[in-house]
């Protein structure tokens, strides 16, 4: 016992007197080589940062070795990644980094491509935006951001249940990511939201199909990456205080964070509240009854570095209630005119009233680096808890009954070893696995998917070879997943027991070259693949929240694809083109469809509901994106932003067009940037026209709808160091019907005229 105890005093002390470390250096702009006080650097495997001081000078103590990424950052200026390798012959090094300012903010430091580098230097696009640019834009939620990337589009259950579709894959094609690990939830439904919010996040990554082989299945159609933020500088605590209103649906939003970081040490925590009533149309006279939405969660982390690397713990609370149209409330008179029959005393009312979803996430993960010479390795472990349950009205009763009650729990795990670069390759070797039950909870009364356990395994190897502008990325993935369920009996109906497994392997190869620094040329193939969920196999019976019966078929085959993309990318001081070409073949594609004709409801015999039915064909998905940025060099305060997007859904079999596919989009933004004046910097006036197209090409029994014009507004400033936005969207209250709408066969329009006001105060709590 004494040798052990002595032991560990031995590693303790010679930990602490460990040689120290240092990298240093000076951060300045690449013009003008004036120095930049502010600039954030930030070392990705300690996950711990500093900031240059008045002079541009920066230094950070080590007490490790290792190879290191260290991301330079300074706001209007595009971001720097430098790597480094620390060893008992090279203790210290100097870096001096110059930034330039951003042409256009196209070359973002990205996380989802396997390797931490900025964007010219990916072999696949990448977007990302800004949790910012939620408030700028005067959206309620993330997916107000997401659906502004060309190609990127959301199906919606009004303003705050919307997920996304990427070039025409949704649902579980579309992978959420949070810190590494899958995002897991009750993801089968159209009527259950991308369930993720601002809380705790800087910014957004989308990738566009199945380029990326980090995160296994589910990943076919792209990923969702959610980045958290960065820690803050050693020896400070600093925060910040946010709040927005809007007028169409009286809603408020509001949030608040503390971060603070010493040496060996990080941490923060988070809160976020979001109360919103009804949205409105037709100059506020008409309320879309039960849109409404009530959502508060909170988040903490804790993380420290040692000599081997670095390790944080994050624990995320949240819980939300969401408000359900299911279309009885809604009539037509005999004019054709839409009626609410939804009585309410407040014209803006915010109980919450059955039909609603409650759903409650508990999120716990573990994210550790560990530093191993010239390699490091890197592990995430997750487990997420989502409960989710669905209250159905009864009368005389505002809250109901209770219909659904489910828990869907999820362990992840995400092993990554970044191999020592050779001969300029870099390669990385990983595997991830998930075990996940879904369990029907005592107390509700039905059933809609079974009780079931599925479990995945994977593994993969990327590689990455780069010469100056030559850049070349090859990988290859193998999948396991085994999925199981038990004999569940429904409201009038039985789901029977299945016992599948599903195996893969997935590729990706792509290539990038840049000229003269201006012209990027890309070109990539890679296929995925995916798994039939629960609700594609057992469905037999009538859902209330859809009001349709819906039938499954438990021998669907897995859905696998190949994706082959065209990407060029062109900038100078004037001017930005970008443009992309996409062929998606999809075999074994599953989709739910409308037959046309009627059946006897399980729940009402005696009632005829539309049948619903998912079917399997082969599919074809082709078209493209382009954005055009004009910012001429002479004319520093004027910005014209251009984006268009357009794709083709088909089945191959008999060339009839896929439900739900993504419209056309033309959307032109001017940017005027304004003087600063007294105390006001940063001050930006924007207009948007967001034009939809007709969209005629459309699935049978399935709804066409006319294209559409909006007009949006936004005025953004800083009073000091308070940010002030004023946005307002749909400027001339126009009825419109979204094609991506799950409201569009009741006819129900988009929120009419909304005013948006938002403040963001930064603290300073040294």
């Amino acid at each position: 016992m004494k040798k052990i105890v002595f032991l560990i005093f031995f590693l303790t002390i010679s930990n602490f007197f460990h040689a120290q470390n240092r990298i240093s250096g000076t951060i300045s702009e690449e013009n003008s080589n004036l120095p930049l006080a502010g600039a954030y650097i930030y070392i990705t495997e300690w996950n711990k940062g500093v900031v240059s001081d008045e002079n541009g000078n920066y230094s950070i103590t080590l007490t490790t070795k290792g190879r290191l990424t260290l991301q330079y950052s300074y706001l209007s200026y595009e971001p720097v990644v430098k790597e480094v390798i620390l060893s008992d012959s090279n203790t210290e090094q100097t870096l001096n980094v110059q930034l330039k300012k951003h042409i256009i903010q196209m070359d973002e430091v990205v996380l989802s491509n396997s390797y931490i580098n900025t964007q010219s230097t990916n072999t696949y696009e990448v977007d990302v935006v800004d949790i910012d640019n939620i408030a700028k834009v005067g959206g309620f939620s993330v997916m107000d951001i997401i659906n502004k990337i060309p190609g990127v589009d959301a199906v919606t259950s009004g303003t705050m249940v919307s997920r996304p579709s990427i070039r025409g894959l949704s649902s579980n094609r579309v992978l959420t990511v949070i810190d590494g690990v899958r995002f897991e939830t009750q993801q089968w439904d159209d009527e259950h939201g991308i369930g993720v919010n601002e809380n705790g996040f800087e910014k957004i990554e989308v990738i566009k199909g199945p380029e990326s082989l980090l995160y296994g299945p589910e990943a076919m159609g792209g990923v969702i990456n959610f980045v958290k933020t960065k820690p803050a500088p050693i020896g400070t605590t600093q925060g910040s205080a946010f709040a927005a209103m809007s007028t169409n649906n009286l809603g408020w939003r509001a949030n608040a964070k503390v971060d603070g970081a010493k040496e060996n040490l990080n941490w923060g925590v988070s809160a976020l509240g979001k109360l919103f009533s009804d949205y409105f149309i037709d100059n506020q006279s008409f309320r879309i009854p039960n849109t409404r939405l009530l959502e508060y969660g909170a988040k903490g982390y804790v993380g420290t570095n040692r000599k081997w690397g670095s390790t944080n713990l994050e624990y995320t609370f949240n819980q939300a209630f969401f408000g359900i149209l299911d279309g009885k409330d809604i009539t037509f008179g005999p004019n054709g005119e839409i009626i609410n029959s939804d009585i309410e005393k407040e014209k803006y009312p915010f109980e919450i009233e059955a039909p609603f979803h409650t759903v409650v996430d508990n999120r716990l993960t573990s994210h550790s680096t560990f530093l191993t010479g010239k390699s490091k390795l890197d592990l995430v472990v997750g487990y997420q808890n989502n409960h989710r349950t669905e209250n159905e009205e009864l009368s005389g009763v505002k809250k109901g009954y209770k219909y659904v009650d489910m828990t869907l729990q999820s362990v992840t795990y995400n092993l990554k070893w970044y191999a020592p670069t050779w001969n300029r390759f870099s390669t990385i070797v990983g595997s991830q696995g998930m075990y996940q039950n879904n369990t029907n909870n005592s107390g509700a009364q039905t059933v809609l998917i079974p009780d079931a356990r599925i479990k995945d395994f994977g593994l993969f190897a990327v590689n990455k070879y780069q010469y100056q502008a030559f850049n070349f990325s090859l990988g290859a993935r193998f999948d396991s997943r085994n999925l199981d369920t038990d004999e569940t009996n429904g409201l009038n109906y039985t789901i029977p027991e299945i016992s599948k497994s599903y195996n893969n392997v997935s590729g990706s190869a792509g290539i990038a070259y840049t000229i003269a620094k201006k012209l990027t040329l890309r070109s990539s193939f890679a296929t995925g693949y995916r798994s039939p969920n629960l609700n594609e196999l057992t469905s037999n019976g009538f859902k209330l929240e859809s009001q349709r019966f819906e039938v499954g078929n438990a021998n669907f085959k897995k859905e696998h694809n190949q994706q082959f993309d065209l990407n060029a990318v062109y900038a100078n001081e004037s001017i930005s083109i970008e443009g992309a070409f996409f062929v998606n073949t999809i075999q074994n594609y599953i989709y739910i469809a409308p037959t046309g004709s009627t059946v006897p409801s399980n729940l009402d015999p005696a009632t005829n509901v539309p049948l619903y039915e998912f079917q399997q064909s082969e599919a074809q998905i082709t078209g493209g994106e382009a954005t055009l940025s004009i910012h001429p060099e002479g004319l520093k305060w004027f910005r014209l932003d251009n984006s268009f997007a357009t794709l083709k859904g088909i089945r191959t079999d008999n060339d009839s067009y896929l439900p739900m596919m993504n419209p056309t989009k033309l959307t032109n933004t001017i940017f005027i940037t304004l003087n600063d004046f007294g105390k006001f910097s940063s001050s930006v006036i924007n207009l948007t026209v967001a034009s939809t197209f007709d969209q005629d090409q459309v699935a049978e029994n399935e709804l066409k709808t006319p294209g559409y014009s909006i007009f949006n507004l936004g005025i953004s400033t800083t009073y000091k160091k308070t940010a002030f936005t004023l946005t307002t969207n749909n400027i001339f209250d126009r009825n419109y019907i979204n094609h991506m709408s799950r409201f569009r066969p009741y006819k129900i329009a988009e929120p009419g005229l909304n005013i948006a006001l938002s403040v963001k105060i930064p603290l300073d709590l040294n």
